[in-house]
């Protein structure tokens, strides 16, 4: 069975501080990287976006992808 996408709220426990942002899940967190992300897009921000948009198809945990965001964001110095 094939996992798509899921309409279902998901949320991290602890929110990732993003610039003048709090990200509170793998969706918000897609978003942040797609139109607002102004810092250097490397492999950190590569692994990131990469684990939020396999979370957001059930094919990765939240948690890890909360895990690589907060890296990327740290790494860009947002």
């Amino acid at each position: 069975m094939s996992r798509t996408a899921t309409n279902e709220p998901m949320f991290w426990d602890l929110p990732v501080q993003a610039g003048n942002s709090l990200i509170f899940g793998p969706r918000e967190a897609q978003l942040f990287m797609m139109t607002q992300w102004a810092g250097v897009k490397d492999s950190d921000f590569a692994a990131a976006a990469k684990s939020v948009l396999n979370a957001l198809h059930g094919r990765a945990s939240p948690d890890h992808a909360r895990e690589l965001f907060a890296k990327a964001i740290k790494s860009a110095r947002l």
